[in-house]
């Protein structure tokens, strides 16, 4: 009895194995199914030869904690059409997004058109307060972000349309997106180059370096206000911030062409370049284009590699081949920049404010103001440097770069929207600095590769 028994229960469990599916036990240990994250990589089958393509696959198979989608984006020359196939694609499959990453330039796989309309000033006797741009558009990947707007909204987005008229657009993210602006030809090389760049960072840590070329200086401060590079060293150095604890960080303010040589060849850098510009470079004023980090000597940075951070001139313009981000992409040895696609006037970039402050030593009264450093809470007043802070803050606890810039992203696209209608009143001057926040998150782009985990 005790054997025919054992035989019976063997054959029992053997049947149980043979029609369950083994991820079923799993689930029950845990009390529940995992939700099902999905990574769409979208390409256009018609922009990329067989090394591009096999390259491609290759990366996409290092994602091993997601559910990989391959989508060919060849039928879609509109960026809307190309958001509501992938939306009705999302939606078949189920679960989540975990991420989208696009191989190509705007021209390849489309982007969304941008106008810069926006009322930043309050009107006033023969003028409405709003400003237009009516000789361009942009191109901007950020309402690939998530898939809650009706797309007949996404084209042609203005900051007006989200603030005046009330259009139902939700700017919050909810995935990173990262775009490799890089077409037939050109992707495999840098695929391999992204690689080798993160075999030679395994464990080490790199050093920030800032190259930093203010120009709104104001009457009683010695530093500007839109110099990044300031702003960054307190993230260092004062307690209040408490970042970049074990980063060295190298600031420089002249000789950039020379010092950026000298970095190259030193090893791999976090660069970060705060100037007025273009798409073809930095530059040292912000009406008179003096180049001293172009399309030229971007080529000639081929010593080690180095990532990029853009901040404040549109070097993507356009999405295109004719940028200083391509260049470096393509020729160079630039990996993954953060960079601009739409002009930037440093608006709300501010390292001072001027407030009410205690009375000097021996002095009386309460009407003492004087220049105050921003500080966590300052920032919160549509300062830019707020997604700086956050992006600096995500990378010190241990996220990559693409998590912090999301991470960013979606704090300062929390930000932006809470204080969609307050107006600001900064050195005696009246505007609705949100609206600027507005612009920055469409213009702002991770302009590479999504990480792998390693």
């Amino acid at each position: 009895m005790i054997s025919r028994f054992h035989w019976v229960r063997c054959i029992v469990i053997l049947i149980v194995l043979t029609v369950i599916p083994f991820g079923s036990f799993a689930s029950a240990a845990g009390g529940g199914a995992p939700e099902k994250s999905n990574y769409y990589f979208i390409y256009n089958s018609g922009r990329v030869d067989s090394k591009d393509l096999a390259a491609i696959k290759q990366y996409i198979y290092k994602f091993k904690n997601t559910q990989n989608v391959i989508f060919d984006s060849i039928a879609y020359k509109d960026a809307t059409k190309l958001y509501d196939a992938l939306k009705a694609d999302q939606k078949k499959r189920g679960g989540r997004v975990a991420g989208i990453q696009i191989f190509g330039l705007a021209s390849d796989v489309p982007s969304f058109t941008y106008t810069h309309k926006m009322k930043f000033f309050p009107g006033k006797s023969g003028w409405d307060g709003v400003e237009e741009n009516k000789e361009e558009k942009f191109l901007s990947d950020y309402p690939y972000s998530n898939f809650n707007n009706d797309s007949k909204y996404l084209k042609d987005i203005s900051v007006y349309g989200i603030v005046q008229r009330n259009l139902p657009i939700s700017v919050i993210p909810e995935w990173p997106v990262s775009r490799l602006p890089l077409t037939k030809g050109e992707i495999a090389k840098y695929i391999g180059n992204y690689d080798a760049y993160r075999k030679q960072i395994e464990g080490k840590s790199v050093p920030t370096v800032a190259l930093s070329a203010p120009v709104e200086f104001q009457k009683g401060l010695n530093t500007a206000q839109d110099d990044i590079a300031f702003f960054m060293k307190r993230l260092k150095e004062d307690k209040e911030f408490d970042l970049f604890k074990n980063t060295d960080q190298r600031i420089y303010y002249k000789d950039f062409a020379a010092n950026l040589a000298k970095e190259n060849k030193t090893g791999i850098v976090d660069l970060v370049v705060g100037s007025r510009g273009d798409k073809n470079g930095a530059s040292l004023k912000k009406d008179d284009m003096k180049y001293f980090f172009d399309r030229k000597s971007v080529v000639g940075l081929n010593a080690n590699y180095y990532t990029a951070f853009l901040w404040n001139f549109d070097a993507a313009a356009g999405l295109a081949v004719d940028n200083i981000v391509h260049d470096g992409l393509a020729k160079g040895k630039m990996i993954n920049p953060i960079a601009h696609t739409i002009p930037q006037f440093g608006r709300g970039d501010i390292n001072y404010l001027w407030l009410p402050v205690p009375a000097p030593e021996g002095e009386t009264g309460d009407d003492w103001n004087d220049f105050v450093a921003v500080d966590k809470e300052h920032l919160k007043w549509d300062n830019p440097y707020f997604f700086v802070y956050k992006y600096y803050e995500a990378i010190g606890s241990g996220k990559t770069r693409l998590q912090s810039f999301f991470e960013a992203d979606a704090a300062y696209a929390a930000l932006t929207v809470a204080n969609k209608n307050t107006p600001r009143t900064l050195f005696g001057f009246e505007g609705m600095y949100s609206a600027n926040g507005f612009e920055i998150l469409f213009s702002l782009h991770y302009l590479g590769l999504a990480d792998y985990e390693s």
